[in-house]
Parts: structure tokens; C-alpha cells; sequence
């Protein structure tokens, strides 16, 4: 009886598969040795990893993060620094879904970044400057995220870290001149808003004369708060959304309109209300309240926006040939 011959295969053992951010790739750009964040993901690497280098940068920038914090305590134009650190780790977290992976090896060529925030530093220190020292920890962040993580991690990450923008003050000089130019548009807009009213208002500078009766745009009523708090939420709500790119910049442009729209009515309001209280005790209440009410009301008609422009232009509803197919 002949023998049969049998073939058997020979049991491969699994091998580690590195993940690349393409397929398609080619393979100088597989080269990258990309990996997933499961891969190098434990809490102790990361830990030993990154909680030396953060202690470091809290005591190169710790100067600046004191300066940082004390506008935020004292000019509410910049009260919202507070929370911008914690939204910017929201926006990391909804956007967990999409990280790319994480180099196996450093990519040095993020070095250029950190110089680069090395740089302002220096120039800032030279130039009695403190906002390059604010602003050189966004070139230092997303440099050192690109050095430890890579190119396609730090595009991820880029969102986040440009709003981080909002949590340091403004230069003085860009500060006193965009409230000047908010001022006289104020003033403009809210005069025009009195006539419309019944109200015989009149311009002069930055001064609105009803009747007899002075108004005065001063600084602090110029909307700066204004423009930079619906700003910094007009942005974030862009990044959150899971929209094109048409509907996030419809939100951004309506930034600057909407605040001075907001900051006008303030103004009108005060003045209207004005003509009925002569007390001074009352016309503190108003001045102050109105002001309160203008941050939620900026925030309240940047949703109202939001929501019409995502009914008016809905995404469109990608069909296949399975959806028309029958299924047993």
C-alpha cells in the first residue's frame, strides 16, 4: 500500500506588527516606525517619561505663569484664563478617537520648535517683554509633543495647543489700540441705535450726548472682554464640532460682529435706563449689571448661530448600494 505524503505547516509564531499611518505607504515613510498608543501606552512609562520634563518647565516658566495668573485675577478681560488649560484637554479628549500613533523613536527635527521658543524667551527677557514669554510655550509645547510623539501626533495636538492662545494677555500696545478701535465703533453703533430709539444721541469721540445727558465710552467699555471671551468660544466650539470647514468658519467670522453688536446694546441699554434712574446708586446697579449680562448674552447669541447655521446646512447623508439592497 503506497505511503501517502502529508504535508504539514509549520505553526508561525505571532510577531509584533507596527502600525503605520498608511497602508498605502511608501516605504521610506513606513520607515517612521509608527506604533500605537496601546503599544507604549502604560501609566509608568508615561509617567516616568513626562513628569521629570514638566517639572522642569514649571520651573523654567514659573515667573510667567505667576505674571499669567495675576491678570487673570485682576482684569476680567482675561478671566477666562482659568479655564482655557481645561478646554484645551477637552478638546484632546473628544479628538481621542482620531490620534495617529506615536514614533517608537524621537523625532528630532521638533528641536526646531523648541529653539525656536528658546529664542522668544531670550528676546523677551533683552526686551522687557513679557508676553514673548507667554506666547514662546506654544512653539515649546508643540515642539516637545513632536520630538516625544511625532509630526502626525503634533498635528493632532495642534488644535488644542494653538487655543491656548487665549489664556495669555495681549501685548499693552495691541491691547490700548484694539480697545480704541472697539471704543469708536461702539460709539458709532450705539448712537445710531439711540436715534433708531426716539433718542436724540450725538457723537462726540467717545462721548454720547443724550439730551443733556454725557455718556462716556470709556476703556473698560470698549468690548474687548467681549471679543476675546466669544473668541476663545467661538474656537473651541469650531474644534468640537464634527463639522466641514465652511460651518466652523462661520462661527469664527461672527466672532467680531457679534461682540460689537452685544457691546452696542449694552451701551443703549445704559443710556435708556439712564433717563428713568437719576440716582447714582442705580446707575452703579446698572452700569455694573449690564456688564455681567453681556458675557452670557454674547455666549447665548454665539449657540442661538451655531445651531441655525448646523439646521440650515445639515452633512449630507452618504448612501451606498447595501442601503438599497433588501436584506433577509
Amino acid at each position: 500500500m503506497a505511503r501517502t505524503k502529508t504535508k504539514t505547516r509549520k505553526r508561525r509564531t505571532a510577531q509584533p506588527v507596527m502600525r503605520s499611518v498608511d497602508r498605502r505607504d511608501s516605504p521610506a515613510k513606513t520607515t517612521e516606525n509608527l506604533v500605537s498608543m496601546a503599544s507604549l501606552g502604560n501609566v509608568a512609562f508615561w509617567t516616568i517619561r513626562l513628569l521629570p520634563l514638566i517639572a522642569v518647565l514649571f520651573y523654567a516658566y514659573w515667573p510667567t505663569l505667576v505674571w499669567m495668573e495675576d491678570t487673570w485675577n485682576r482684569q476680567p478681560d482675561y478671566s477666562h484664563g482659568y479655564l482655557v488649560p481645561l478646554l484645551a484637554i477637552m478638546m484632546l479628549w473628544h479628538r481621542a478617537h482620531k490620534f495617529p500613533g506615536v514614533r517608537s523613536t524621537p523625532s528630532y527635527t521638533g528641536t526646531l520648535l523648541i529653539f525656536t521658543a528658546i529664542a522668544m524667551r531670550f528676546a523677551g527677557r533683552m526686551l522687557y517683554m513679557d508676553f514673548l514669554d507667554g506666547y514662546s510655550m506654544l512653539p515649546l509645547i508643540a515642539g516637545i509633543v513632536w520630538v516625544l510623539l511625532g509630526w502626525e501626533a503634533m498635528k493632532w495636538a495642534m488644535p488644542a495647543i494653538v487655543f491656548l492662545f487665549f489664556m495669555i494677555p495681549l501685548p499693552y500696545q495691541a491691547e490700548t489700540l484694539l480697545s480704541w478701535k472697539l471704543q469708536g465703533i461702539a460709539t458709532g453703533l450705539s448712537t445710531t441705535l439711540l436715534r433708531v430709539a426716539g433718542q436724540p444721541a450725538v457723537a462726540e469721540g467717545h462721548v454720547i450726548w443724550i439730551s443733556d445727558q454725557r455718556l462716556l465710552v470709556e476703556q473698560a467699555c470698549s468690548g474687548l472682554r467681549i471679543f476675546i471671551g466669544v473668541a476663545a468660544l467661538a474656537y473651541f466650539w469650531a474644534v468640537m464640532a464634527d463639522r466641514k470647514w465652511i460651518d466652523r468658519l462661520v462661527l469664527l467670522v461672527a466672532v467680531v460682529p457679534l461682540a460689537v453688536v452685544v457691546n452696542a446694546l449694552r451701551i443703549v441699554s445704559v443710556g435708556l435706563l439712564y433717563q428713568w434712574f437719576e440716582s447714582d446708586a442705580m446707575r452703579s446697579a446698572i452700569h455694573d449689571w449690564t456688564g455681567y449680562l453681556m458675557i452670557p448674552a454674547a455666549f447665548g447669541l454665539l449657540w442661538a448661530i451655531k445651531v441655525y447655521w448646523q439646521a440650515l446646512y445639515r452633512p449630507v447623508e452618504q448612501l451606498t448600494a447595501k442601503d438599497f439592497v433588501p436584506t433577509s
